[in-house]
């Protein structure tokens, strides 16, 4: 991830915790979040996330999606079926990385806004990010979702 991603999620997280609650604050410090140096790592080093879309009927999905960070925003690629219904009919999303285990863990949620995009329109974009991340290109894909986040929180538990 270039640094100046990096920035932009972390001015996300930072305005983010400037209005958070406390249920929020006690379980994820900000004295425990990632800087944007170390998020950017994290999430270099993570290929996979947790993503939930809610159904038409309002139920909630979630499931394991590879993703990758180009300009600011996170990018799923997709196959045509239920993710890409959900995310056309709710567009608002949650997106969880984490590993590690207890007194180990590191996480970050990032909730927001999407769009979809045509696979063909944003290959030449995206593709090069993400042959460098996943070591192929990804032509099983139908769209690309993005992510602009809105909110965004992080925790590392061995933060002091």
């Amino acid at each position: 991830m270039r640094r100046e991603e990096a920035e932009q999620l972390a001015a996300v997280q930072a305005a983010s915790y400037a209005v958070a609650g406390s249920a929020v604050t006690s379980s994820w410090p900000q004295t425990s979040a990632l800087d944007a140096e170390t998020l950017a790592a994290f999430l270099d080093e993570q290929p996979y996330c947790v993503l939930a879309t809610t159904r038409p009927d309002g139920r909630p999905q979630a499931r394991p999606v590879a993703f990758t960070v180009v300009e600011g925003a996170l990018w799923i690629a997709s196959v045509s079926g239920a993710r890409l219904r959900n995310v056309a009919t709710q567009p608002y999303v949650s997106l969880v990385v984490s590993s590690g285990a207890r007194g180990t863990h590191r996480m970050v949620l990032a909730e927001g806004p999407t769009s979809i995009h045509e696979r063909g329109i944003v290959a030449a974009r995206l593709d090069p990010d993400w042959i460098e991340r996943h070591g192929s290109a990804p032509d099983w894909a139908a769209a690309f979702i993005e992510l602009r986040p809105e909110r965004i929180f992080s925790y590392d538990a061995a933060a002091p």
